[in-house]
């Protein structure tokens, strides 16, 4: 699996990631700087799900109907580090299909996975 971290996420979550042997292109680094738009369509090109803290994405993915590989949407009211690698924890112990093409939220104590309409 493939992601592209938003610069808005953390590094706790980038070095997580690469420590488990994903796949990780973090936006601040390779992407700086583009609108949300422009990630969208690359992290799809590039077969990746996007984590992000902005919920300007369910805008894209709903509204806009722009394709996307998945998007996990971080709505912590603390912005732990802790809270986010063991949201993501639970996320990716689920089987791949329940991650692709859906949107996850992940808040205290709850992760909400919607699939995206077709």
């Amino acid at each position: 699996m493939k992601f592209l971290v938003d610069e808005n996420v953390g590094q706790s979550v980038v070095n997580y990631l690469t420590r488990k042997g994903y796949d990780v292109l973090v936006a601040q680094k390779d992407l700086i700087s583009r609108e949300d738009y422009l990630l969208l369509d690359f992290a799809f090109r590039e077969n990746r799900v996007m984590i992000t803290n902005d919920k300007d994405f369910g805008f894209l993915i709903y509204r806009q109907k722009l394709p996307s590989h998945g998007i996990i949407l971080f709505r912590f009211i603390q912005e732990s580090p802790s809270y986010k690698i063991a949201a993501l924890e639970a996320i990716l112990s689920r089987k791949p299909d329940q991650i692709f093409g859906h949107f996850i939220v992940a808040s205290e104590g709850k992760i909400r996975i919607r699939p995206f309409l077709k």
